[in-house]
């Protein structure tokens, strides 16, 4: 039959880290000074950019100052929410059970969140900007930055012996809304073992709360959607759900609705959803359980893998960065003015792709063109009233 997340389920309670919060969600270590310091960043962007920035402004396009920021770039920062990935994605290699592969996958996905929640922001890569790095196991590690508007971030990993191949692209959205900032990255990540088998799967969408007045905490909510197309498996996993915990203290007690950043879902057949293989639950700054099995716990102290940087990387990386640089040795003002320079030089690369799209564009009207017969002008009044004679549509 298919798992129903109807608000009257009751949920189970799952032990959390010291960070989480009562009723939901992660609350990053921050200083009171800190605090004080982004509100007032904030505040002062409301006040250049007034409502327009609370009511859905897009914050990729938005120069930042260099307070927000730590010395490391979004390259970088993608590692953290895989630093499990040496034991479940090593799992998920070693095992020939497609279920078995799943809930691994899952598990390194879900597990990986809690490594997430930061204070402060990573610089955004510059178009063409790279990342290389291993990890303690082998693990190759490659990302590059494949877009700048949208911002779109590409990379690859290459398990020991080639056990796995993790790899996609992700495009990278924030936006305020409110007392909140709320994006996450859109994208597909895949999973590919040495059987040819490709396990799928997209991220929820991240909230942080707080951004202007009350306590700063994180949140995942929506659904994460995971494909095994040869085995023909799926899993819909709900973040922030609509259970409850079951009632205590007699009839007159108030039922308490389970933290938010519990999820609950079931591994089933692609083809037929009511076939249930598992069912999964936990929290993701807690634990993750496949029918009653832990498979990760927060008190079990795993050891997080740290990106060791190639000796000899390419010229285009992200270690290089002037800005990332000097911020790194406490140089802020220094790291500021560099971010402002690279910033300026991106938008004038930026002016010089679109001036060559335009000169290509009228190169390739004045060839077909001259192929008609007519001059440009009548080429273009035929395409204004989409003339089918026109081979450019």
């Amino acid at each position: 039959h298919t798992m129903s997340l109807a608000a009257d389920e009751q949920g189970k309670v799952f032990d959390r880290m010291p960070e989480a919060v009562e009723t939901g969600g992660y609350m990053p270590v921050m200083t009171p000074e800190l605090i004080e310091e982004q509100k007032g960043i904030v505040w002062e962007l409301l006040r250049q950019f007034g409502q327009a920035i609370t009511q859905g402004r897009d914050l990729t396009a938005v120069s930042l100052p260099i307070q927000l920021f730590e010395p490391r770039s979004y390259l970088e920062r993608l590692t953290d929410a895989w630093v499990y990935g040496p034991i479940f994605l090593t799992r998920a290699a070693e095992t020939t059970d497609p279920v078995e592969r799943m809930k691994n996958v899952i598990t390194f996905a879900i597990s990986g969140l809690s490594n997430t929640g930061y204070p402060k922001k990573p610089f955004n890569p510059i178009l063409g900007e790279t990342y290389q790095a291993t990890w303690p196991d082998g693990t190759r590690i490659l990302s590059e930055q494949s877009s700048h508007h949208p911002p779109v971030t590409s990379w690859q990993l290459f398990g020991p012996d080639n056990s796995y191949h993790f790899y996609g692209n992700g495009e990278w959205a924030a936006s305020f809304s409110g007392n909140s900032i709320s994006g996450g990255q859109k994208g597909t990540h895949y999973v590919e073992f040495k059987d040819g088998t490709v396990i799928e799967y997209d991220l929820p969408e991240v909230h942080v709360r707080g951004m202007i007045y009350g306590d700063r905490f994180f949140e995942y909510e929506g659904m994460m959607l995971v494909r095994d197309k040869k085995n023909d498996l799926q899993a819909r996993i709900q973040f922030k759900t609509d259970l409850y915990f079951p009632k205590s203290g007699g009839w007159f007690s108030m039922r308490k609705k389970v933290p938010t950043d519990y999820f609950k879902g079931s591994i089933t057949a692609l083809s037929d959803p009511r076939k249930v293989y598992s069912v999964v639950e936990g929290s993701w700054v807690g634990a993750v359980e496949f029918d009653g099995k832990t498979y990760w716990d927060w008190k079990q102290s795993l050891e997080k893998a740290k990106p060791i940087p190639v000796d000899t990387p390419l010229p285009s990386d992200s270690r290089y960065r002037e800005d990332l640089v000097h911020l790194a040795a406490g140089k802020k003002e220094e790291a500021g003015e560099w971010k402002y320079t690279l910033e300026q030089k991106q938008r004038a690369d930026r002016a010089l792709r679109a001036e060559g799209r335009e000169l290509r564009r009228k190169q390739a009207l004045a060839a077909e063109a001259k192929k008609l017969g007519i001059t440009v002008e009548e080429l273009e009044a035929r395409k204004a009233a989409n003339d089918p004679k026109s081979s450019w549509w």
